[in-house]
């Protein structure tokens, strides 16, 4: 749950950052950098996720011998941290992947949601002598939900069966003794784990049980989440 939840905030709050910036008539170039924006999303993800894993390697990885003498300098790093098999980097470098995966998308969804948002209320709100941040909070930002958070629900469910990269970037690691899970597994692995990893052997029964308890959490949490987002529509 924490995992989907902080890749649909990570990567909507970066995507809508950059819409919001390049929804600037005033920028130019916006086309040529909104197409270099969404060449994450264009590529495979199984593709991004094995390069960031050799990018993220702890003695090969161009991350590491890049930048190890300033990890050097940060306390508790050394000059190559072990990023996918530490005790809390792993965490953060499945975030941090995801992040990269998932803001291309935020960014289309947000990019098309803002320019749907009528000029004459910010306009408006600007006579009246709102500012900036007032004109995004009272205004654009409840009417980018209307469109956004059935999005962001979809995502969040995406996210919580996301297999591909929690088994590409690490495989789980770091194991937990005595468990077929390792610390970075999330439901879906940990049920592949059981399927055909198992040390004890294939356990399909088992595996098909915990699989029917993923449909039972994803589905209560999208059906409060779509009845929850009702409430924007209010905002109309």
């Amino acid at each position: 749950v924490l995992f989907s939840l902080f890749s649909v905030i990570l990567s909507f709050a970066l995507g809508l950052g950059l819409a919001i910036v390049f929804n600037d008539a005033r920028m130019r170039g916006r086309k040529v950098y909104r197409s270099l924006i969404i060449i994450p999303y264009a590529i495979p993800s199984f593709m991004t996720a094995l390069v960031w894993k050799g990018m993220l390697n702890e003695q090969f990885g161009v991350i590491n011998r890049w930048f190890g003498s300033f990890f050097a300098l940060i306390p508790g790093l050394d000059a190559s941290p072990p990023w996918l098999d530490g005790q809390w980097l792993p965490y953060a470098s499945i975030l941090l992947v995801n992040t990269w995966l998932g803001y291309p998308y935020m960014f289309l969804v947000c990019s098309g949601a803002l320019q749907s948002i009528p000029d004459d209320l910010t306009e408006a709100a600007s006579v009246d002598g709102a500012n900036g941040f007032k004109r995004f909070r009272l205004i654009t930002f409840p009417l980018l939900l209307v469109a956004v958070a059935p999005l962001l629900v979809a995502s969040f469910a995406f996210n919580f069966n996301n297999f591909n990269l929690i088994f590409l970037l690490t495989e789980g690691r770091p194991p937990v003794q005595g468990s077929d899970a390792g610390r970075t597994d999330i439901l879906i692995s940990y049920v592949y784990k059981i399927a055909f990893q198992s040390g004890g052997g294939a356990d399909y029964g088992f595996a098909a049980a915990v699989s029917l308890i993923i449909f039972l959490i994803v589905a209560t949490i999208s059906a409060f989440s779509f009845r929850f987002t009702k409430a924007f529509e209010e905002v109309r």
